[in-house]
């Protein structure tokens, strides 16, 4: 007596694997999407924090001028005035531009928009001005 599978167990094996792989992919992609979501929030909530530390600092030695976000302007780095590892000028899947005073990051196809508002009545602000529900803001 040989030991071996029936066609119809091949079959239904198969059938098993496409229906568990239909409903994984899905997921998978999803959850890239919201990988890259929570990317931006954090990159957001790093360069507040980073903001308000120097502007701190700039008051505590009583200078009450808001920090500057970029050193070189024509560089491929973001926010190194402010932050120890920069953030690259459109690379990755998501992508930041800016030129000091507005920023933008493309994420999904989605282009949020940002303004530094550099001035200390509006205490040094780092605000979402567009296409702001795409991280929750």
């Amino acid at each position: 007596m040989k030991k071996s599978f029936t066609m119809l167990e091949l079959i239904f094996v198969i059938v098993v694997i496409g229906i568990l792989a239909g409903v994984a992919v899905p997921r998978l992609f999803t959850g890239v999407d919201d990988a890259e979501v929570a990317k931006v929030q954090s990159d957001v909530a790093t360069i507040r924090a980073a903001i308000s530390t120097r502007y701190g600092k700039n008051i505590m030695a009583g200078n009450d001028n808001c920090p500057s976000l970029e050193t070189d302007p024509s560089d491929n780095q973001l926010f190194e005035g402010i932050l120890t590892y920069p953030i690259k000028k459109n690379s990755g899947t998501v992508k930041w531009d800016g030129n000091g005073s507005d920023y933008n990051v493309t994420i999904n196809g989605n282009v949020i928009t940002f303004e530094y508002l550099n001035n200390s009545e509006n205490n040094c602000k780092f605000e979402c001005k567009d296409n702001c529900s795409v991280i929750g803001e």
